[in-house]
């Protein structure tokens, strides 16, 4: 299990952003240097079923890699939201991820505080990534 340092405003936006888009999914990129997101920025949920899942646009992917890259910063991640659930990635998830980058997972369960948790591909699974 590996450790990522995020930043406690990061925190408060992503459970923030996961609040105003339910019941449907939030979703966006992890802006950082060296694997540690700085920054967390919401795109559209553009799935056909965005009570279900998300797909990133890519036009606003380009858009946000250009100006980070001129900010000096990198794609580091994603992040998106089970807006009545648990932080645990799903099999979709698993299936569309990319080895090496941080997945980050906000979970609204019915019940209960939000759950903000960290997961990296390795191989063929997802490994949980502390999040301190």
């Amino acid at each position: 299990m590996s450790e990522t340092q995020l930043l406690s405003g990061l925190r408060g936006a992503l459970v923030a952003h996961a609040r105003r888009a339910a019941p449907e999914e939030a979703c966006g990129l992890l802006l950082g240097q060296h694997d540690r997101p700085t920054e967390v920025v919401r795109l559209s949920n553009h799935a056909h079923q965005p009570v279900r899942r998300y797909a990133l646009d890519p036009l606003e992917y380009m858009q946000v890699e250009r100006s980070a890259d001129q900010r000096g910063l990198a794609v580091v991640g994603v992040w998106h939201s089970h807006p009545d659930g648990g932080a645990e990635p799903s099999e979709t998830d698993r299936r569309a991820a990319w080895p090496g980058w941080l997945y980050i997972i906000v979970g609204l369960p019915a019940s209960g505080d939000p759950e903000i948790r960290g997961w990296r591909l390795h191989g063929n699974r997802f490994c949980e990534d502390t999040l301190r």
